[in-house]
């Protein structure tokens, strides 16, 4: 009956796990395993604790890592609108290297992205 879940975990770096969790890949598994409350997602403490987080390599990890910090450095700064166009080019690359992790094929990823839109 928590308010909220606070993630803390030595196992995995933070900056891995916001780009894996912010992925289409777990948007689309929390559509179909988790709750939603209208348009937004209710995530209790199991569909969060049944989440297939990969620990990949490092250098996988990294290439997350560094998008992420881009994007943060992006909302830290005063850009505008190209903000927003950058932000979704950073979710784009994050979103092919999730892909990548989790080995899907074409079709899959059709599937995932058809499902989105």
């Amino acid at each position: 009956s928590a308010t909220f879940y606070v993630i803390k975990s030595e196992r995995v770096d933070q900056k891995y796990l916001t780009g894996v969790l912010n992925s289409k890949l777990i948007e689309f598994w929390l559509k179909h395993r988790g709750k939603m409350q209208g348009t937004n997602y209710q995530i209790d403490k199991e569909p969060i604790i049944a989440l297939p987080i990969l620990k990949s390599d490092r250098t996988s990890q990294n290439e997350i890592i560094t998008i992420v910090t881009k994007i943060i450095d992006i909302f830290r700064s005063k850009d505008g609108i190209e903000k927003q166009a950058k932000v979704r080019d950073y979710e784009k690359n994050i979103d092919q290297l999730v892909y990548q992790l989790y080995n899907l094929t074409t079709k899959e990823i059709e599937i995932l992205e058809s499902s989105q839109r």
